[in-house]
């Protein structure tokens, strides 16, 4: 007949059923995803997020530089379009402010004659006939 013991719970480790670490086996899955798939990808998530952060304040410090260049560059175009100076005075040739060359150009082109363009565009030089030879010497 075999000897039945009864478990109290207070006997030795031999005593009871070997069931691993007593941990249920959804628990253990659960950490081993945790510790394999979560923690990785959160630290390649931060990783990229203080890299990106870094070059975004990166991109703000090369903003500031090129707003101040375009100043300078704008302020240089306004001082040599707005003002006189001379490019040549051996050959008088005067640098106008940019108002004042429109206008003088605008009365250039008023007093020049309205007519037909004197430019030939390709087609119109296909249908024309073709000269008339030159007269040998």
């Amino acid at each position: 007949m075999p000897i039945e013991k009864e478990y109290t719970g207070t006997g030795a480790k031999e005593d009871r059923p070997s069931a691993g670490t007593g941990v249920a086996p959804s628990a253990t899955a659960f950490a081993w995803v945790l510790l394999l798939l979560v923690l990785p990808s959160m630290a390649v998530s931060f990783l990229t997020r203080s890299r990106v952060q870094a070059e975004e304040e990166a991109a703000k410090l090369g903003l500031a530089e090129r707003v101040t260049r375009l100043e300078a560059l704008r302020k240089a175009d306004r001082e040599a379009l707005g003002h006189y100076r001379w490019i040549d005075r051996d050959k008088g040739v005067v640098a106008l402010p940019i108002g004042r060359a429109m206008e003088l150009e605008e009365e250039r082109l008023k007093s020049k004659p309205v007519g037909p363009s004197a430019v030939r565009l390709p087609g119109a030089l296909l249908r024309q006939p073709p000269p008339p030879p030159a007269p040998k010497p």
